[in-house]
């Protein structure tokens, strides 16, 4: 039997579709038979839309790939579990097993790596909010808020998670480390990624550790969902971590403009009602008008780690993601030559 990495990319989806199917007869009490399983991704995590008969639906990960231990899974649910409770922003909340158990171990034949099954209910409403509509860029902003409010004051015991940082994300991040990832970013993109890493540092590592606390780690605009009413929820808390908020700031805004660019003044305004809206539930993060671009180009750094580490091992990364590190290259080196970091706001 060939080993679950020489499996294709289909033939691994069919494999872990039957495992989670039996896990959720074992372990959840649901019929696995009987769910509708609907696939939304399929990266480091296996992700489906979990509909049983004549209920509501949840949504199943089973972390095959590089995932985080289970440890820290745990801790990733029991601040959703606290963020649920509060009632101050939407979050999928955590569904325990029979057994009240957040995480539960899945043996995948002939893969060395530890996987790992969680499961929490479905959160209503539609992926990438309509960002231009009135009013979403500030509800965006207001969610957004909430998330890093309760963070700075509703404590978690043991929240065990990775550290969000210039030296874990840059000067130690899989990017300016692995041989593999250098060869895909070439000789010019590793050397520019060196010199930006000298020149951004200082600006990461600006103030104390009372400006770190909780964050999404990848709060991009798929990752938030338009809700009937006009409010907006946060999903996938796979990233969470410590860092500073304005990596998250950071991470909604690139996003958003890498779609609104190409309408003039389209970007600015969304920028600016999301911040407006942010402000609202708190106020922005000291020197966040000087920190936004060093935080911008964090955030690239953090996705040119994940695409280059997983385009040789999975082919939907594969078909897009040399694209994702050519931009990400030349945007580096246009800043290295002067010019703005895109997404950077001139007036701020």
């Amino acid at each position: 039997m060939p080993s679950f990495s020489q499996l294709p990319h289909a033939a691994q989806l069919d494999l872990l579709e039957r495992l989670t199917r039996a896990a959720l007869t074992e372990r959840y009490g649901l019929d696995g038979a009987a769910v509708r399983m609907e696939v939304q991704q399929y990266e480091d995590n296996a992700v489906w839309r979990i509909t049983p008969p004549g209920r509501g639906s949840f949504v199943a990960r089973l972390s095959v790939h590089d995932g985080r231990p289970a440890h820290q899974q745990r801790s990733e649910m029991r601040w959703l579990e606290s963020l649920a409770a509060s009632r101050t922003v939407a979050v999928p909340e955590p569904v325990t097993t029979t057994g009240g158990h957040y995480v539960v171990p899945v043996d995948v034949p002939g893969h060395d790596e530890p996987s790992t099954l969680a499961l929490l209910h479905w959160l209503p409403g539609t992926a990438d909010p309509p960002y231009q509509q009135p009013g979403v860029a500030q509800e965006m902003g207001r969610a957004t808020a909430h998330l890093h409010e309760h963070a700075a004051t509703v404590p978690l015991t043991e929240f065990n998670r990775p550290v969000w940082d210039a030296e874990t994300i840059l000067l130690k991040g899989h990017a300016l480390t692995d041989p593999g990832a250098q060869e895909q970013l070439g000789a010019e993109g590793t050397a520019a990624l060196r010199k930006v890493a000298e020149l951004i540092t200082p600006a990461l590592q600006e103030g104390d550790p009372n400006d770190r606390g909780r964050i999404h780690g990848d709060l991009h605009r798929e990752n938030m969902i338009a809700m009937v009413g006009g409010r907006v929820g946060i999903i996938d808390f796979d990233d969470c971590g410590v860092g500073h908020p304005l990596l998250d700031i950071a991470t909604v805004l690139s996003s958003v403009h890498r779609i609104a660019q190409k309408e003039e003044g389209a970007y600015e305004e969304f920028a600016r009602a999301f911040l407006a809206g942010y402000a609202q539930v708190r106020p922005l993060p000291t020197d966040s008008g000087r920190l936004l671009e060093p935080y911008l180009l964090l955030r690239d750094v953090f996705v040119l780690n994940f695409v280059t580490s997983a385009a040789p091992v999975n082919a939907d990364v594969a078909s897009w993601g040399p694209r994702r590190i050519a931009g990400i290259a030349a945007n580096i080196q246009t800043y290295l030559e002067g010019r703005p970091y895109p997404g950077t706001l001139a007036s701020e």
